[in-house]
């Protein structure tokens, strides 16, 4: 009984330790895989520096991912602000315009008896807005916290890109002789993986986003409404990173924007979505995902979800690589295993 009791709390105690440090650990190993990520290029700029100086290949390599950050913030915000505020302000207006319209909306309320309702919604609706409590205090935080996360992983990556290096080194020097050779191979497979992963994947949200904006400059034109399509397409070029479930996400935040302004921009936009999701879903994103990760995919739909559901879009994006990774390892450590029960000898 004691046993079980120790073993219970014990295990009661783990739980809530890691609960307590979930969130630094998603940070870490975010960026962790960051670092894996921009590696490559890091290498790259450092060889072509004079001073073969890895500080500075890495403050280089920073001042081009800012650079992209800052124009995609610049791109993707004030229109969406603009565009958000006009929605807010008008909303209890087109609210209460439906009491009076001659429309299938208006029809529909006028049948039910939902003026009241309506009325109540749109009064409730501008005191919240006027006060600036509820759901704007609400928004404010989580901008503050996902502010707060970002700076802290693109510091912690520095880091890493800066320091990484020599403690792999350090580490490897520290194993047996007849062990560096095979650690050494895991690490390079592993770094291969995670490199080529990102690559791909970053090439396969840019084409997305290319057509986005393509379809979202043609449909505007059409219904005669005015959007800002790069912004929108930057948006389907972030959520594009994350492997299947990316899609869903920039199709909803896609349509949803353009549902402030139009709404048969919004189903002809999501429309669009569904389509260009099924083109490449049997062309592009399984060859890369077979090509890069070789799992089933059950396998990537299950560790996105799980990515995402731990660490929000950032662990979806890194959820991909990171099962490769535990392949990996869980292969070598298989054929490690199938070496030695072929070795020993019977007495």
């Amino acid at each position: 009984m004691l046993r079980v009791i120790l073993f219970g709390t014990a295990t009661y105690a783990a739980f809530r330790f890691f609960d307590n440090i979930r969130n630094p650990l998603t940070l870490i190993f975010v960026s962790f895989f960051l670092a894996m990520a921009l590696n490559p290029a890091v290498s790259y700029i450092t060889r072509k520096l004079k001073s073969k100086s890895r500080i500075r290949g890495t403050a280089v390599a920073y001042v081009a991912v800012m650079a992209i950050l800052i124009s995609f913030v610049s791109f993707v915000v004030p229109p969406l602000v603009r565009q958000s505020t006009d929605f807010v302000q008008g909303l209890p207006t087109t609210i209460k315009s439906l009491e009076t319209q001659d429309s299938t909306a208006g029809r529909f309320v006028r049948k039910y008896n939902l003026d009241t309702k309506l009325n109540d919604i749109a009064n409730d609706f501008g005191n919240n807005i006027g006060k600036g409590t509820g759901p704007v205090l609400t928004t404010a935080k989580s901008v503050l916290t996902t502010l707060i996360s970002l700076i802290t992983v693109l510091v912690l990556t520095f880091m890493m890109l800066v320091e990484g290096p020599s403690w792999v080194k350090k580490f490897v020097e520290t194993l047996p002789d007849r062990r560096q050779k095979r650690v050494k191979n895991l690490m390079q497979s592993m770094y291969i993986l995670v490199t080529r992963f990102v690559n791909a994947q970053v090439i396969i949200a840019l084409i997305a986003g290319m057509f986005a904006a393509v379809a979202l400059t043609i449909a505007s034109h059409i219904f005669g409404v005015s959007i800002n399509p790069i912004a929108l397409a930057c948006f389907v070029v972030l959520f594009g990173i994350i492997p299947t479930i990316g899609n869903i996400l920039a199709a909803v935040t896609v349509a949803g924007i353009c549902l402030f302004t139009s709404a048969p921009l919004a189903l002809t936009m999501l429309i669009y979505f569904i389509i260009y999701q099924q083109i490449e879903n049997v062309t592009i994103q399984p060859y890369v995902q077979s090509r890069n990760n070789d799992l089933t995919p059950m396998l990537v739909f299950i560790a996105a979800l799980l990515g995402i559901g731990f660490g929000g879009l950032l662990g979806g994006f890194v959820a991909i690589p990171a099962a490769g990774c535990i392949k990996i390892l869980l292969s070598d450590w298989l054929d490690d295993r199938s070496f030695n029960a072929t070795t020993v000898k019977p007495e």
